[in-house]
């Protein structure tokens, strides 16, 4: 019996798999300039066959992919690459795919840095006096899980993005607090980055501890710089290894 008839949940989520998948493979080699903005992508029946799914999968994956300002699908001319400048750079997916090792542009992380350094202190003041008591506890907690997770990348990685979001939640500013799901993409790139170097992640725990202490003991300023201390660190060991 088919999946379908078998079992239609099981069905629904092998198609929003399929879907996935082409949705990566597609945005990664725009990412990578196999597709050249102001060119239209392979005709509908090619680009199926090639990456082996069904013309209704290929659609769905081009709406997604339309979504997030890569591609604009227009009438006779078929499915046309964006401009980058059009690319909505606050998707996680099109982050990911943009600050992939090997493809990572000086000029892009220079503005991440920039942003980051308007955002995240303003964030780490504006915590150090609104936090409410589960706020303290959650950031706190979020930087005992980095100290503990030391050697393994794939909780440090955890660890920092919640210490990092945490923080912005508990500024209580909604515009900044919707700044997460960007600083996940952010932080989880940056993190494969600077891994090439063992002792970035631990060299800059007391930095992280200073601005959890500080927003604990609210102090605005101090947590403020404390914040900028722990971009400064990063900034400083992405510019020497990368050359920015």
């Amino acid at each position: 019996m088919a999946p379908s008839q078998d079992n239609p949940a099981a069905a629904r989520n092998l198609g929003k798999g399929k879907i996935a998948t082409a949705v990566a493979i597609l945005g990664e080699r725009i990412v990578a300039g196999d597709f050249a903005p102001g060119r239209p992508l392979p005709v509908e029946a090619d680009l199926a066959q090639t990456l082996d799914v069904g013309r209704s999968v290929l659609r769905e994956a081009i709406k997604v992919l339309a979504s997030k300002g890569m591609v604009s699908a227009r009438p006779r001319l078929g499915t046309m690459i964006l401009p980058r400048s059009q690319w909505n750079l606050f998707d996680h997916d099109v982050l990911h795919w943009m600050l992939r090792p090997g493809l990572v542009e000086p000029g892009l992380l220079r503005d991440i840095l920039v942003a980051r350094a308007i955002i995240e202190p303003q964030a780490a003041r504006l915590a150090a006096i609104n936090a409410t008591m589960s706020d303290k506890a959650n950031i706190r907690a979020a930087f005992r899980a980095m100290a503990e997770s030391v050697g393994d990348p794939d909780a440090s990685v955890r660890a920092d993005i919640q210490f990092h979001t945490s923080i912005l939640e508990a500024s209580h500013n909604a515009i900044l607090h919707a700044f997460s799901p960007a600083l996940t993409a952010i932080l989880s790139a940056f993190f494969q980055i600077s891994i090439q170097n063992p002792e970035i992640f631990p060299g800059n725990l007391p930095a992280h501890e200073r601005v959890a202490r500080e927003i604990d003991a609210e102090d605005p300023e101090a947590a403020h710089a404390a914040m900028l201390d722990v971009l400064g660190y990063t900034e400083a060991d992405l510019t020497e290894r990368l050359k920015l």
